[in-house]
């Protein structure tokens, strides 16, 4: 069953928007320090900084672009919180726990740093009930209060829940959908926990609604093989195999199918 959540980079690449998003548009090729003005001013040029230096995946220098902004303004949320982003890329649990929870305690009605801490609860220390009071708790702040994009914190949510109560993330992912019906990552989520309650025929239909929104991938596709087997159509499992091992060939998920048939005999 998968499991991968919406992340503000990589595959989450739109938050990296919505969380990252800051006035102005300093870049890493700009001139290397602001003329002296004051703390706040230099340590939101230094935050600015430090994303830039993220997005282009240049790891230690973003973290000391952070490090400086947060000694200039220690209240600054949202740099607490993008360094952690930075410090979970560097394999820092200790440090990207430290750094989200600070982000939330400056500020718990920001649905993106709760959104970040809530992620690193479910994946990295796999205490998904904990999460999940996480991501209820973005859920909840008004719109009004702070934007945010609805429809990623409950597909999320459905995602996290997946392990522990497919009923309640089925609940989440058609929340999210009931926002955005077209939502990829939500399609995909309810395609697989739709297969995971037995629903294989459900499953299929929101697989296929994903499949539209553009490119396969191989999760998708395992997917797909899963289904259709499910449903004894062997001619579709075939179908999506055969561009399973010709579209990604060195795959985990070509290598399970592989396994599957060696073990059916």
């Amino acid at each position: 069953m998968g499991t991968s959540l919406v992340r503000p980079v990589a595959g989450g690449a739109f938050l990296l928007g919505v969380l990252l998003g800051v006035s102005g548009c300093v870049t890493s090729s700009s001139r290397p320090e602001p003329p002296e003005t004051n703390k706040e001013d230099a340590a939101r040029y230094n935050l600015e900084l430090g994303i830039s230096y993220l997005r282009q995946n240049n790891l230690q220098v973003a973290r000391e672009k952070l490090e400086k902004a947060i000694r200039e303004k220690p209240d600054m949320a949202r740099a607490h919180a993008v360094l952690g982003i930075v410090f979970e890329r560097l394999e820092d649990p200790k440090g990207a726990e430290r750094e989200y929870r600070r982000a939330v305690d400056l500020d718990s009605s920001d649905p993106d740093s709760l959104n970040l801490l809530a992620i690193f609860t479910c994946s990295s220390k796999a205490e998904p009930q904990e999460a999940l009071k996480l991501f209820d708790k973005a859920i909840a702040v008004p719109l009004s209060v702070k934007a945010a994009n609805r429809p990623m914190l409950y597909t999320n949510a459905g995602t996290c829940a997946k392990a522990v109560n497919p009923a309640l993330a089925e609940n989440y992912l058609r929340a999210a959908l009931s926002l955005d019906p077209r939502f990829p990552d939500a399609l995909f989520q309810m395609a697989d926990v739709s297969l995971e309650r037995g629903n294989a025929l459900q499953a299929r239909g929101f697989l296929e609604r994903f499949l539209a929104q553009g490119k396969a991938t191989a999760a998708a596709l395992w997917l797909g093989v899963r289904i259709e087997e499910s449903l004894s159509d062997t001619k579709a499992a075939r179908r999506y195999g055969d561009q399973l091992r010709k579209d990604f060939p060195e795959s985990a998920e070509t290598r399970r199918m592989f396994e599957q048939s060696r073990s059916q005999g």
